[in-house]
């Protein structure tokens, strides 16, 4: 379990895995918790969703009227968000979370004599 956390927090510590919303990354002693899960889901799920939204919708776009292109539009941005949400919290945020705990205990134990 160990290996697979270091390997999700290898992600979640490259700066990449944040673009374009660095400011989101939490300190590694901070938990996610869904307060902070909740912001990032607002700003990378929009993001991707209308990314996505282009992507499916511009090989057919001169046979889509402007309502259907943002009817789509709006259901990838709301599916993504929640996606995030779901995703994030029982995969990178679980690991996130087991390592936050880690360092705060240590922060917080006495040291040693």
């Amino acid at each position: 379990m160990r290996t697979i956390e270091n390997f999700m927090n290898r992600l979640t510590d490259m700066d990449s895995g944040w673009w374009p919303f660095l400011h989101l990354r939490p300190a590694t002693n901070q938990l996610i918790d869904n307060g902070v899960l909740v912001k990032m889901a607002l700003h990378f799920g929009p993001f991707y969703g209308i990314v996505l939204s282009i992507i499916i919708a511009f090989p057919v776009m001169s046979e889509l009227s402007l309502f259907a292109i943002a009817i789509s539009g709006l259901v990838c941005v709301t599916l993504l968000t929640i996606f995030f949400f779901i995703v994030y919290k029982y995969s990178f945020a679980l690991f996130w979370n087991r390592r936050a705990r880690r360092l705060r205990e240590h922060l917080s134990a006495p040291p040693a004599t």
